[in-house]
């Protein structure tokens, strides 16, 4: 038994592109037990509205590296988690939002700006405690990232799961044309790619968690060592 574990919350994180399984074809059945909804960058504000509206849930999300032609009034009623970490029904989140540097364009970071951020919130956590899950936009390094420099991972996130052992680290960024692997394993945390949707459950203050496949939630089950 672990102490101060609180209750399971089923989560639906997306990324990149606007599912029309969710947003064309919407039926609540599907959804009816999400709790909350993390977003992971480069979806629009009217998505992540819907999203809100039709789920009846809060949506926490970071902005991807083609978001910033948004205004952030555009997200009012969402809750970015950027560079902080937010509380909800017991479980911490946190999150970073943008990608590698590759061009002079916005939401982009270099290894060493990156590390500030972490730095930065890591204040946070002297607050209000380490997080269950950390929400990017970028992968770590080595970990469902790309070749190219727009598309590599940050070698922070690797040291930020190292310390932090999150439950979940979840990010966008990377679409299925960079391999089959949406999900992996970091030591004691589990590394998921949201793109486009993914549904997986949370407990908060325990080491395990439950993915579910796009299609057939509640089949497929990641244990995570205790």
């Amino acid at each position: 038994m672990v102490s101060g574990v609180g209750t399971t919350l089923t989560v639906l994180a997306v990324a990149d592109q606007v599912s029309p399984y969710i947003y064309d074809h919407f039926t609540p059945e599907p959804w009816s037990g999400v709790d909350l909804v993390l977003s992971c960058g480069d979806l629009p504000p009217e998505y992540l509205d819907f999203l809100c509206t039709q789920l009846n849930v809060p949506v926490f999300y970071v902005r991807g590296n083609h978001d910033c032609s948004y205004g952030l009034s555009q997200y009012d009623g969402c809750v970015s988690v950027h560079g902080r970490v937010v509380e909800y029904r017991g479980m911490r989140i946190a999150g970073f939002n943008g990608c590698r540097r590759y061009n002079r364009g916005g939401c982009q970071f270099s290894e060493r700006q990156m590390r500030r951020e972490i730095h930065q919130t890591r204040l946070h956590t002297l607050r209000h405690g380490l997080p269950d899950i950390v929400v990017t936009h970028a992968p770590p390094a080595g970990c469902h990232d790309g070749p190219d420099l727009c598309h590599r991972g940050f070698d922070c996130f690797r040291r930020l799961i190292e310390v932090w052992q999150p439950q979940v680290f979840v990010h966008g960024h990377t679409h299925g044309h960079y391999g089959s692997e949406r999900i992996s394993r970091l030591g004691a945390t589990a590394v998921i790619n949201a793109f486009p949707y993914r549904l997986f459950r949370v407990t908060p203050g325990a080491r395990r968690i439950r993915v579910a496949g796009q299609s057939t939630p509640d089949r497929r089950e990641l244990r995570l060592a205790p």
